[in-house]
């Protein structure tokens, strides 16, 4: 019965399309938060006087850093994957290179490359261990 009336957004594959954004979001967010916790824990570190805390500090340190990696990693692998889907797209009836369905996916795409590269930076510049 909900095929009935198809014409929708869903038609242009853009529901779909939002699913992926909010799952790039989400991972977004995540490096964010680990972010945080690093610059915490340098804080944290340069308060330690005991070798024993200093190292479980690094420690934490070392396996948010590689947090950030495999999410960062997972970002790119599901960007590439918009990107060809995005190409994909155009061959859709009404979605053609140039159509507000087109500029809207190849902005939102643009716009999480940008704010990964914002939080890649943010964690180098921020984090040092």
């Amino acid at each position: 019965m909900g095929y009935q009336n198809s014409k929708n957004k869903s038609d242009y594959g853009l529901e779909d399309f939002f699913q992926e954004v909010q799952e790039i979001e989400i991972f977004l967010d995540k490096m964010s938060n680990i972010n945080h916790k690093l610059q915490e824990a340098n804080e944290e570190s340069k308060s330690v006087t005991k070798a024993s805390l200093s190292k479980a500090i690094k420690r934490r340190m070392e396996k948010d850093i590689d947090e950030v990696g495999k999410i960062t990693r997972n970002i790119k692998v599901k960007l590439e994957e918009m990107d060809r889907n995005n190409l994909e797209n155009r061959k859709m009836p009404g979605c053609g290179k140039g159509t507000g369905v087109d500029r809207s996916r190849m902005s939102m795409t643009v716009a999480l490359k940008n704010r990964l590269k914002d939080r890649i930076k943010d964690f180098q510049v921020n984090v040092r261990v």
